[in-house]
């Protein structure tokens, strides 16, 4: 069989600095290829070569045979390849339908558009995506970020591709969405549609994909078939050494009450949440999307205003709906959504991560720089953070490294009660297993951690306790002694969660 794609020798640099080195790899129609490695292995940068956005320094690229030099994206799409990048390019004013055709709306006579039949085309590609139910005309803004996921999607499929690429695609996805996501992949892999899948989730690239390429530091270490691999090896061939994500007793779990939560509810989403927490424990939160975990994560911080309920803190009452008062009570948090929520991209990785200590780093109304490089440079250090330079902007971290810098600001700011909503999100599994040592680190040292993951093996990694939500309730309270993916699974599914019955351990 012709390949769709052959990668012969693939190299690139940006400036002095070498990506990737002699890269061969060949894509058969029909055949989906599951692209695995740590973040900064050159995984991102190999698809972009590849789909015209970069030149390659060294190598070439044969397309149905022939060796074709891409000087653009657009012409990558000529070719019929379609890349559906992590970081969503959409416009969030326009409507659903305007956004799958954008570039293309399919004018009629005389140049005009037909918003009739451009709103029939989209809820056609809507439904292939499992977004049926969605109006085309709807503001594309309006969605959660998944559906704002799967009308990428849609728009990838407008026209029938050659070559599809989709990076991190499930990233924001429920389980729902993700099946039909698999569903779509497979049927066009089934009309000969070649698809390189991008992932950090190990599972899915055993289940899903029938050739797995493992690149590490710009180099393909691995490539065969899926069938036969086990997530452990796959681990091994990305890092370089075995990664363990069992739980263990840090021992440090206090039997005085650190964080205590009584009948905490919002404007909606909440209906009296009750949650006791002893210093140096870590308690997972579980649930479905939309179950609650954010919001109560971000009701107790004071992101959302609270309507009910009573919060204090080693005794001492907090004042709710105040973040200044949560944090000068000893609370700190870490939100979901890194680039949009937690980094300051326009500030070097020193500030950002001083930025949570400034107040205790003042002299006379100045920033003592002095302190602050001794304590940001000790912090960075301590983390492992990987970089050239700490006066070097935040964006030139991995994805793994910028969630080190968060957690070095949260350190500075010395918490007693750390607040995470989904700490690994987007990371691979090299910079998963240090910052699981960071967490298990902050609760030996006495400081609670409330962790919200929607990734289940994580919770059962590291919390010493499960609290299930579901519609809005908390509906479980498990003890590490009855923490089993049944048990959690059970709960979360729970149909009618006002009649379930709360488990104490």
């Amino acid at each position: 069989m012709e390949p769709i794609v052959e990668i012969r020798g693939v190299a690139k640099s940006f400036g002095a600095v070498p990506v990737l080195h002699g890269v061969d790899l060949a894509i058969l129609p029909g055949e989906i290829i599951g692209l695995v490695g740590e973040n900064g292995a050159g995984k991102s940068t190999l698809m972009n070569v590849l789909s015209g956005a970069f030149p390659p320094s060294a190598g070439e690229i044969a397309f149905d045979g022939k060796v074709r030099a891409l000087g653009s994206v657009r012409e990558g799409q000529a070719l019929g390849i379609r890349f559906v990048h992590q970081e969503l390019s959409t416009a969030g004013a326009l409507s659903v339908a305007e956004n799958i055709f954008l570039g293309d709306y399919r004018a009629g006579t005389g140049g005009f558009l037909s918003f009739r039949r451009l709103d029939a085309a989209a809820r056609a590609l809507l439904a292939r995506v499992g977004l049926g139910h969605i109006d085309p005309r709807t503001p594309l803004g309006a969605l959660r970020s998944g559906e704002q996921q799967l009308v990428e999607l849609a728009k990838a499929v407008a026209v029938p591709p050659h070559l599809l690429i989709l990076d991190e695609p499930t990233s924001s996805l429920t389980p729902a969405e993700g099946e039909r996501l698999f569903a779509l992949i497979h049927e066009l892999a089934g009309q000969g549609v070649g698809i390189v899948f991008i992932t950090h989730r190990l599972e899915e690239a055993l289940g899903h994909c029938d050739r797995i390429v493992v690149l590490r530091d710009g180099r393909v270490i691995v490539d065969r078939a899926a069938a036969g691999l086990t997530r452990d090896e796959l681990i091994l061939h990305m890092t370089g050494r075995p990664a363990t994500f069992a739980w263990r007793d840090h021992g440090a779990v206090s039997d005085t009450v650190r964080l205590r939560v009584e009948g905490l509810a919002d404007a909606g989403h909440l209906a009296g949440i009750d949650l006791a927490a002893r210093g140096g424990e870590i308690v997972g939160l579980f649930g479905l999307v939309g179950a609650g975990r954010t919001e109560f994560l971000e009701t107790l911080y004071g992101f959302r205003p609270a309507r009910a309920g009573r919060v204090s803190v080693d005794g001492v009452p907090l004042a709710l709906g105040d973040v200044r008062a949560a944090v000068a009570a000893g609370l700190f948090m870490l939100p979901e959504g890194r680039k949009t929520r937690g980094i300051l991209p326009t500030h070097s990785i020193r500030g950002n991560i001083s930025v949570s200590g400034l107040a205790g780093l003042t002299r006379g109304g100045f920033v003592d720089r002095a302190a602050e490089r001794a304590a940001t440079d000790r912090l960075a250090a301590s983390l492992s953070i990987r970089m050239a330079d700490i006066r070097q902007p935040v964006t030139a971290l991995s994805g793994g490294n910028q969630q080190k810098a968060l957690f070095a600001r949260a350190l500075l700011a010395a918490p007693k009660v750390l607040l995470l909503d989904e700490p690994t999100h987007g990371v691979d599994v090299g910079a998963k297993a240090e910052i699981y040592e960071i967490i298990r680190d902050l609760a030996a040292r006495g400081t609670t951690v409330v962790v919200a993951s929607s990734e289940l093996p994580e919770i059962l990694a590291i919390a010493d306790r499960c609290v299930v939500f579901a519609g809005g309730r908390a509906v479980a309270d498990l003890p590490r002694a009855g923490m089993t993916e049944a048990a959690i699974l059970a709960r979360a599914f729970a149909v009618q969660p006002d009649r379930a019955e709360v488990a104490h351990g």
